[in-house]
């Protein structure tokens, strides 16, 4: 049992930065995304034993991630925590606040013209920090040709984002 306990703490300390990342880009609110990441690696810790060694441990995780954010959204109400609003209005009149995200519209719609899989890729690489030999386990293709796709779909992004 301890020496699950040190597996998983390893496995663990490895990975909770890119989970964070990959929940938080999704649900865009920092309480939630760390509520749901430490749902996520409970749902982990309590299928560690269960893993199928023939899979990658960072691919079997982000499928955890993936279908516990699939229920989450499943499962979530519309609802306004005034509370919440207020504390992110920066500035006298907001406008920091505004400012970034207009950056993060721009950066959304941008990714949302690209194709799923450049959508994938740039998401995976740049924003839940996966080397490109993690990527290849969970993608199932090598790390070089994903390197130069990602590399193209940045190029690609980054001409959306200046238009």
């Amino acid at each position: 049992m301890a020496n699950k306990h040190r597996q998983f703490t390893k496995f663990y300390k490895a990975n909770i930065n890119r989970i964070y990342r990959f929940v938080f880009f999704r649900v865009n609110d920092q309480d939630i995304a760390e509520d749901l990441t430490s749902e996520i690696f409970m749902k982990a810790l309590n299928a560690f034993d269960r893993y199928d060694v023939k899979q990658s441990r960072s691919a079997w995780l982000y499928a955890i991630a993936r279908n516990h954010l699939i229920n989450y959204y499943r499962d979530k109400k519309e609802t306004i925590d005034i509370d919440k609003i207020e504390f992110e209005l920066v500035g006298e009149d907001g406008r920091d606040t505004m400012e970034k995200q207009s950056a993060v519209e721009t950066l959304k719609r941008a990714l949302n013209k690209l194709s799923g899989h450049e959508q994938k890729l740039v998401t995976m690489k740049h924003l839940e920090g996966y080397t490109y030999a993690e990527m290849a386990d969970v993608l199932g293709k090598s790390a070089g040709s994903l390197k130069v796709a990602t590399h193209r779909a940045l190029i690609k992004l980054k001409t959306l984002i200046a238009r």
